[in-house]
Order: C-alpha cells, then structure tokens, then sequence
C-alpha cells in the first residue's frame, strides 16, 4: 500500500514555495501589463503597497518608478527571488513576510496600492478591499487585475466586475473591464483568462 500526500491548496504558504523554489520566475520577471501601462511616475517619497507581491515583479516595477514599495507575501521562498530581483534591478523592496489574512490596511497611508492576481477567500478580500478608499492617501490610486470565474462554484472567490466595484465603492472609477485577456506571464500565466480590471482613485 503506498500512502498519499495531501494536495496543498493555494491558500497555504506551502503551496507557494513549492512554486516559488523553482529556479525559474514562475510569473515571469517583467510587471503585469495593466499596472505597467496604468501605474504613474511618483517621488521618491510616494508609498506603494503590492499586495501578495510573490517574486516580486510589480514591487520591483513600482520601485522603479520612484515608489517607496512595501511588498506583502507569506512565502519565504518568494521573498528570496523577490529580493534578488530588486538588487539586479538596483531598486529596494521593503517586503514582509506576512499572511494578508492578518493584515490590516492603515488609514491615510499609501499613493498606491496594486492587487495583482491577489485572490483570497471572500471575506479577507471584501475586508480589503472595503478599506481601499481610507487607506489611499488623497489623489491616492488602486490596480487591480483579478481572475474571473463564469463558474457559481467559483465565484466567490474570482468574483465578477460589478461585485469588485461594489466592494470598492466609494473610489472613483476611473477605469473598469471585464473580458478575456491573452496572459503571457511565466509559465503559470499562459493562454485565455477572462479578468478583471479595474484603476480607480481617492478624489
């Protein structure tokens, strides 16, 4: 008889370093293409937060943009690449080993916060995501890219376009699409996703 190992779901650090041990990137090196394209030029002085920032890609990106980035992950393993990168793109990520399900967004505090395939369950998201306006500094802008599931099942926890802006009011909606998206982001971000994105900010 041989014994089974349990499968890890995706809401355990285990499961993340597992992927994150690879040699490889496992989302590749370059920013996610919506933050790319939407995140603006700051002084050094303007604070970003990358929430579940995993190897580091959008962190990195927004520290080279002139953010002063604060990364939040619970995998050690995602860290180390994460630090890696940042030091061969001569950038510095203030990242904490962390599980957002414990974190608490601070009033008044962030010129930006990115949400880049953050999917927890629902309720961790809605407390999140319902704190985004007061945790925005003025004129403070949020990114989010998200999966979307067509399946009831799954909804939940790849909720749809109208739910996620429910659950951002009252941000100013500056941008908003839901459709299917060619992902090229590694070797986990490959072929057709139907997401979600949304910029929106603090007026």
């Amino acid at each position: 008889m041989t014994s089974s190992t349990p499968q890890l779901s995706n809401a355990d650090p285990q499961f993340w370093d597992q992927r994150y041990e690879k040699t490889d990137f496992a989302y590749g090196q370059e920013p996610n293409v919506f933050l790319k394209e939407r995140a603006p030029l700051a002084s050094a002085m303007a604070q970003a937060l990358s929430l579940a920032d995993g190897e580091g890609r959008n962190g990195t990106h927004l520290a080279q943009l002139g953010y002063k980035v604060t990364s939040i992950d619970f995998s050690p393993a995602a860290k180390i690449k994460a630090m890696s990168l940042a030091k061969q793109k001569s950038v510095d990520l203030d990242y904490h080993l962390m599980d957002l399900n414990q974190y608490h967004l601070q009033k008044n505090q962030w010129d930006l916060i990115a949400s880049i395939f953050y999917q927890p369950l629902a309720t961790v998201r809605k407390r999140h995501y319902k704190k985004v306006f007061d945790a925005l500094k003025p004129q403070g802008v949020f990114i989010l890219e998200t999966k979307v599931s067509l399946n009831a099942k799954d909804s939940d926890r790849y909720p749809g376009l109208q739910e996620l802006l429910e659950e951002l009011s009252p941000l100013e909606i500056v941008y908003a699409d839901e459709s299917d998206r060619v992902l090229n982001e590694g070797a986990y971000h490959q072929g057709v996703q139907r997401t979600a994105q949304i910029f929106a900010k603090k007026a």
